[in-house]
């Protein structure tokens, strides 16, 4: 399958704005029947837009505490838990942990490991949507702008100046809150109009199955261990004809009769020297002379 291209800033530029939620829509809880209020909405809510919010690190031996703030929409309202309440703490863990509410999110990876250890629960029920869209040949992280565009042909604004903001401080401005609402709010809206988007799309490709290996022939003891593919069939081998007993060279020898062994021709020379070498005279052997003897004749 192509990989397609989501929707770009421009694209998205062109699209009428998204429907953002109202100040009234958006609770940040803070008291006793604030928490009780948010806990008794978000445990009934059977789908929740889910993100969070970290204090950005701007040096690299700051340590990373967050995340700061869970944010949990519906359709029609936003609910921001800031983790330094214990209060906001456990509501988080619960709705996180709960297997009946579905979470639906963009970029969850970091999520799925910084949350457990911040809150001391499992993750479950937790749908990351980015692989969703690449299930239907998207890159793998379409991010909730580029969604909102492709699902609800909407243009989903964020600012950079906020998201870098201090998502740890007391107090969350104005514009954090609607920041952070929006995320939530913006994943809620995506997944809910997911299923008629994704019934327009083109059939999803399965990938050829591979064939099954054949299984390994049992081995003895002392062989080498690791599968082992089917052997192969060897065809017979021809007889061959019967050789002629050896005979030794003893043997051989001694039926032959003895021949007369004939003289080697000279070789003749591959080119005429220059000048013949002279004939050496042989020496000729005389007696020893004794002293005081005259010598033969």
């Amino acid at each position: 399958m192509p990989r397609l291209h989501a929707p770009s800033k421009d694209d998205s530029r062109l699209l009428p704005p998204f429907a953002a939620l109202p100040e009234r829509c958006i609770h940040v809880p803070a008291t006793d029947a604030e928490f009780a209020a948010a806990r008794a909405a978000l445990m009934a809510a059977p789908v929740l837009g889910f993100d969070t919010e970290s204090k950005p690190l701007f040096h690299v031996h700051q340590t990373d505490t967050g995340p700061h703030v869970v944010q949990l929409a519906t359709c029609d309202q936003a609910w921001l838990l800031q983790l330094h309440h214990a209060q906001a703490r456990a509501l988080a863990a619960d709705v996180l942990a709960s297997e009946s509410i579905c979470k639906a999110g963009f970029g969850l990876d970091h999520d799925r490991s910084a949350l457990p250890a911040r809150l001391g629960v499992a993750l479950h029920n937790v749908i990351d949507l980015d692989r969703v869209f690449k299930r239907h040949g998207y890159a793998s992280s379409v991010g909730v702008r580029a969604a909102v565009a492709l699902v609800l042909g909407q243009n989903f604004h964020k600012s950079k100046k906020i998201s870098t903001s201090n998502w740890a401080a007391p107090q969350l401005s104005l514009a954090q809150r609607h920041y952070a609402a929006n995320d939530a709010h913006g994943a809620a809206m995506v997944h809910a109009a997911l299923p008629a988007w994704e019934q327009r799309q083109p059939a999803v490709a399965e990938r050829p199955s591979r064939p099954a290996r054949p299984a390994p022939e049992p081995r003895g003891p002392g062989s080498s261990s690791g599968p082992r593919g089917p052997r192969r069939a060897h065809a017979p081998r021809e007889q061959e004809p019967p050789r002629e007993p050896h005979v030794s060279h003893e043997q051989h020898v001694s039926h032959k009769p003895h021949e007369p062994h004939e003289p080697h021709a000279p070789r003749e020379s591959s080119a005429p020297r220059s000048s013949p070498r002279p004939s050496r005279t042989p020496r000729l052997l005389q007696a020893p002379v004794t002293p005081g003897k005259p010598s033969p004749g």
